[in-house]
């Protein structure tokens, strides 16, 4: 384990008092998330030599009477007379003693009081363990006190420093290192090393505690656990040669002036300061808060949402414990890998055997224990052996502690720091313990194992199955915790063998001719995109392995394979040869090429035939795998209505028994499963739509209809072409062409009726695939202003085609359209509408505008708002999950005039480096794109924007710190580039959610229905102090409506919660593609579309440096560890002619 270098402040080597380096370093942290990795690690690594590493407790002082020598009273209370310190007999110390050495407690030939007598060994480790006891119970006391950060030089001493001053008296010495100030020399008073002066004056004393003014004026500050290891944790180096050594002290500290012993007087301290650290770095941006009680306008009205209270003691506390699952292989213990072993069930087992030894805990599959008891006094190891194997259950120490007050604490806003995830995770994972046994949990989401997988309709045949379950998980609100519970529907993998999956994606049985494949069958396979992210089991070993596909190997007959004897010989043979030799297994088909398996983490490679793999089951497939039909089949049976679903969500909330579950019962928590909560919501009003002559028109329920009226800035259209694209698998039948008729006459007719004059002559062509370039090409050379490309049949590479030559190459505005979709308009209504929305996106696409918004109503109570220049921006980074050969891609637009209809992007592609695969949510060229979009704002406006207010989609709330310590600082940078020395804009920055499972229900007394579009909620289960909110901005056409949750990380322009959200409200009916209202701002929606669309504009698929039939699937990274640094970037260029035009509507 490497330290990084950007977790720590500083590390000091300690030395002795003659400089000779200790095996101590004192390292001071950052934050303390720091401290516990570093503490749960067994190994570190300094200038390449690796290390054992444990946590640093200074050594135990053994008080011992100078009268009869015994170490359970002081001199001063001793009533015997005195003994000699040689041969422990009654004679004075003056005389010389000639008598034998000899200790009378143990009988042994030693001085009293040596460390290695068995006396003082047990008297040592008597006050280990209650120095240990007393030290956490202080902290356990301590965290249950409120303290505030302390800048003030010579802090008071709290009530709880003086309790630990007074009670550990045995052993101060981990308390004063890791509480030193910056410019105190660090100190342990024990008898471990031997010839040590003590700080404080002991000749002719009783050997006890310390005087009390010596800590007076070296006062501890109140600090939790967490925050003593932050400041300075000791780590001892097992490895490391340990030196006698007097009294310690940190080298970089200013050296003693005298070597001669301490007076009774206190040390001199300079510049004291409180070590309680400041929970943000000075360079951090803060999260906003809320910057008032909650927005006011609107008419009032009350929803359900699929939120149940959840009520827990106010006194609950839960201990974490860091915890070790070790299977015993090869003579030692080894980690118990979680996917080649039952982690859950092996601890179940032992907890449940040593039921009446240790207090009611859980375990969360993972590395941590939870108990409400502290668990200091148990036994460290458990084993147990489950089916000849035998496995060990390692306790390490308790690593983290989380109260209910503390929550409430910050729900109440008493507390100024971050939100008590902790807690949520252990509750969280508190309730999953009674239904793991009967169900497949997937993060929040779960499915009962015995069910019946839908495999039919599209998913017939095609190794796909349809699963229904169950959505759970808690946050916390503003009135507490809360449980969410929504319906769920998956897609997943059948739990078939390999052969059956590869002969069902190559069309064909691979068996056939006993498995042997051609070149190209390998080559088709060697491009799968599913075997880059499923894994296999195997079952002809005595255990289930589970293994990642890395590649494809030579036939089973033919792949060599090197068998180890008993003699230290080595054998080769083929892999049909070594399963028949050592497995007694033999090959149906011995010529199928086999699957190259490596285990996740492994280096090494193994040969697997794939007749003896299987697709692990319960693996989810992502939706870019399914087929239109499959993914339209997700959806229907995952669409419910509002009271379906609403009626299922109860039903789940209810077969739950949460109030009888033994667990919950223990921590006496309570959900109110009875019925839903109720919050309260407003519903907005909607903008007036601006056409052409300051026409207005209503919006109602989310739509309004352009009928009549002409768009506000339309384009005029010289010269265009259609062209017919065929898909090459059939030729377009004689009801093709008649539709396209009607289509091609209607169309010049349909947009000059709103305003565009649209030349109604244009020519025609008809070509296949590979004659794309060319036909894009002599549109461009003719001069034509756009072409209309028509589809015929399903040919996704034709319009990435159509959109890289177009786009990149030659500069020129094309339209796609779908005969498919042509040919569903089966009546002169809908053929109208539909016409209607390609002549919105063709103006737009033009550089015309199609209608305004003024927002100025917004701000009639901000007078200070006239002559402000607004600029919207909305961001997004689109990710392949599928495979690591594709890129990030990142995406950025802005408006560039004033009514905020018109729109420029710039985008760019994020790989990591060295080819590994994780991916960053943050964009690493935010500041040259936005720099790039503020410049073309100037030039077209001949302003500069004095508000710009920010839309970023798709951000987990883990992210947001780092979003806002690089975006919104990327920005501020940009803007100091662009501006100089005029005023810079003030900045708003706004995280869309989408995706998420809370749902609205209203109720209006008979029956249960969708909120309106323009509802608003921010109260009850929203954040505590944080400003956020849910917006219903569209009405629902199907299904149960999924508003939008918006969270604020930076309001520099001091929006208030009803301005903001009337902004975002109104801009969600800005999208130009459509007359309705949207599910949010047009610029997060535009961005969402460049992101996903900007793929095409790759010339030539990623090339991965592995081997043929290979794909670089080991290289793994934690992305909580990631930089700016791990990843490499590049913009995406576009043709000049169309750079700054809306070619993504």
């Amino acid at each position: 384990m490497l330290l990084p270098k950007r977790n720590t402040r500083k590390l000091t080597r300690l030395v002795t008092r003659e400089s000779r380096p200790m095996n101590v370093v004192g390292v001071d942290f950052i934050s303390t998330q720091a401290t516990k990795y570093l503490l749960n690690q067994d190994e570190i690594e300094i200038n390449c030599m690796k290390l054992r590493i444990r946590p640093y407790f200074s050594p135990i002082k053994i008080n011992k009477c100078r009268q009869c020598f015994k170490h359970d009273h002081f001199t001063s209370q001793c009533t015997s007379s005195q003994l000699h310190f040689r041969c422990g007999q009654h004679h004075s110390l003056q005389e010389g003693c000639s008598n034998e050495i000899k200790y009378f407690s143990c009988q042994q030939h030693h001085y009293s009081g040596h460390s290695t007598c068995p006396v003082v060994q047990q008297k040592r480790k008597q006050l280990y363990k209650q120095a240990k006891i007393q030290f956490s119970q202080l902290l356990i006391k301590q965290q249950k006190d409120n303290f505030i950060y302390n800048s003030s030089t010579f802090p008071s001493v709290s009530p709880l420093s003086q309790e630990i001053n007074s009670k550990l008296q045995v052993n101060s010495g981990f308390l004063m290192s890791a509480a030193s100030y910056h410019n105190a020399s660090f100190s342990t008073n024990g008898g471990g090393d031997r010839g040590r002066k003590p700080r404080y004056d002991t000749r002719n004393k009783d050997i006890g505690p310390p005087p009390h003014h010596y800590y007076q004026r070296r006062p501890l500050s109140p600090v939790s656990v967490g925050d003593v290891c932050n400041r300075i944790s000791k780590v001892s180096f097992d490895n490391y040669p340990r030196k006698a050594s007097t009294r310690i002290r940190n080298r970089s500290a200013e050296p003693h002036q005298s070597d001669k012993p301490y007076d009774n007087r206190p040390p001199s301290v300079s510049a004291i300061r409180s070590v309680v650290p400041d929970r943000l770095k000075q360079d951090q941006l803060p999260i906003c808060s809320r910057p008032d009680s909650g927005g006011t306008k609107g008419h009032n009205i009350t929803l359900y949402t699929n939120h149940f209270k959840c009520n827990l003691p106010d006194n609950l506390a839960i201990n974490q414990y860091t915890v070790h699952v070790n299977v015993f292989k090869r003579g030692k213990w080894c980690n118990a890998n979680k996917r080649q072993h039952n982690r859950f069930e092996i601890v179940q087992k032992i907890l449940h055997r040593e039921a009446d030894n240790l207090p009611f805990v859980w375990f969360d599959d993972g590395n941590f224990l939870y108990s409400r008891e502290l668990l200091l006094d148990k036994a460290k190891t458990y084993e147990i052996a489950i089916k000849n194997q035998l496995y060990q259950l390692a306790i390490k120490d308790m690593s983290d502690r989380v109260t209910v007050a503390d929550m409430w604490q910050y729900v109440q806003s008493k507390t100024p720091y971050k939100r008590p995830q902790d807690l949520i995770r252990m509750l969280e994972t508190l309730l999953k313990q009674t239904i793991r046994s009967r169900m497949v949990c997937i993060r929040n989401q779960f499915f009962e194992k015995n069910q019946t997988l839908y495999d039919s309709g599209p998913f017939q045949n095609s190794g796909f199955a349809l699963a229904q379950g169950f959505y759970q998980a808690m946050f916390v609100t503003q009135i507490g915790p809360t449980l969410t519970i929504d319906t769920k529907c998956s897609c997943f993998y059948r739990n078939i063998d390999m052969i059956h999956f590869i002969s069902i994606y190559l069309g064909r049985d691979i068996t056939i001719n006993g498995g042997t494949m051609s070149h190209d069958d390998k080559h088709v396979l060697s491009r799968m995109k599913c075997l880059d992210i499923i894994t296999v089991e195997t079952r002809h070993t005595n255990n289930k392995m589970v293994y990642n596909i890395r590649g494809f190997g030579e036939n089973a007959d033919s792949h060599p394979v090197t068998l180890d004897g008993p003699d230290g010989d080595s054998r080769k043979m083929s892999v049909t040869q070594f399963l028949a030799e050592k497995y007694q297994i033999r090959l149906k088909y011995p010529r199928l090429p086999t699957l190259e398996c490596v285990n996740k983490g492994a280096q090494n490679s193994s040969f697997i035939p794939i007749e003896l793999c299987f697709v692990e089951e319960w693996q989810i497939v992502d939706r870019s795998l399914m087929t239109t039909e499959q993914n339209a089949e997700k959806s229907k049976r995952s669409i419910l209505l509002p009271k379906i679903r609403c009626n299922k969500t109860m039903t789940i909330a209810n077969e739950r028994n949460f109030n009888n579950d033994p667990y919950l019962k223990h921590l006496s928590m309570v959900i109110d499963t009875n019925k839903m909560l109720q919050v309260k919501a407003r519903v907005l009003d909607p903008p007036n739509i601006v056409y052409r002559n300051n026409r207005i028109v209503s919006v109602t329920i989310g739509k309004w209809l352009m009928k009549g009226n002409q768009l506000q800035q339309a384009t005029r259209v010289h010269k265009w072409e259609m062209i017919l694209v065929k898909d090459g698998k059939r030729e377009p039948g004689h009801m093709d062409m008649q539709k396209l008729d009607e289509f091609c006459n209607m169309l010049p007719e349909t947009t000059r009726r709103y305003g565009i004059q649209m030349n109604p002559h244009f020519d025609t062509k008809i070509i296949s695939h590979h004659e794309i370039r060319q036909c894009v090409h002599d549109l461009h050379a003719s001069g034509a202003e756009f072409g209309l490309f028509i589809l015929i049949g399903d040919c996704p590479e034709s319009y990435q085609t159509i959109k890289r030559c177009a786009l990149q190459e030659f500069g020129i505005i094309t339209l796609c359209c779908d005969l498919g979709s042509i040919r569903k308009q089966n009546n002169p209504g809908k053929l109208n509408a539909y016409i209607e929305n390609v002549a919105q996106k063709i103006n737009a696409r033009l550089g015309g505008i199609n209608s305004t918004i003024s927002f100025k109503k917004i701000f009639l109570d901000q007078p200070k708002s006239d002559g402000d220049v607004f600029m919207f921006i909305g961001a997004d980074v689109s990710h392949v999950v599928v495979s690591e050969r594709k890129p990030s891609i990142a995406a950025v637009v802005a408006s560039v005039s004033p009514t905020s209809t018109q729109y420029i992007c710039r985008s760019s592609e994020q790989r990591p480096v060295n080819d590994k695969k994780y991916s960053l949510e943050v964009i690493k060229d935010f500041q040259p794109m936005t720099r790039d979009l503020l410049h073309v704002f100037v030039q077209t406006n001949k302003q500069y924007p004095t508000k710009i207010v920010v839309y970023r989609d798709g951000v987990d709330e883990g992210h947001f710190q780092k979003i806002l310590d690089n975006e919104v600082q990327a920005l501020k940078n940009a803007c100091l580039e662009v501006y100089g020395h005029r005023p810079l804009p003030k900045i708003t920055f706004v995280i869309i959610k989408k995706s998420h499972n809370t749902r609205f229900f209203a109720h209006d007394g008979q029956r249960i229905t969708n909120m309106v579009a323009g509802t608003v909620i921010d109260t009850t289960i929203v954040h505590p102090r944080q400003f956020d909110f849910y917006l219903n901005s569209h009405a629902g056409a199907l299904g149960t409506n999924v508003c939008s949750y918006y969270h604020v990380l930076y309001n520099e322009i001091e929006f208030t919660s009803d301005e903001l959200q009337q902004l975002t409200f109104w801009l969600c009916h800005t999208d130009v593609r459509c007359t309705k209202a949207v599910k949010c701002p047009a610029a997060a929606r535009y961005a969402h579309t460049v992101a996903y669309h900007a793929r095409y504009f790759e010339k030539e698929p990623y090339q991965t440096t592995t081997s043929q039939y290979h794909s670089n699937r080991d290289a793994t990274q934690d992305e909580d560890d990631l930089t700016l640094e791990d990843i490499k970037s590049n913009l995406i260029m576009v043709n000049k002619n169309v750079k700054n035009m809306m070619w993504f509507t």
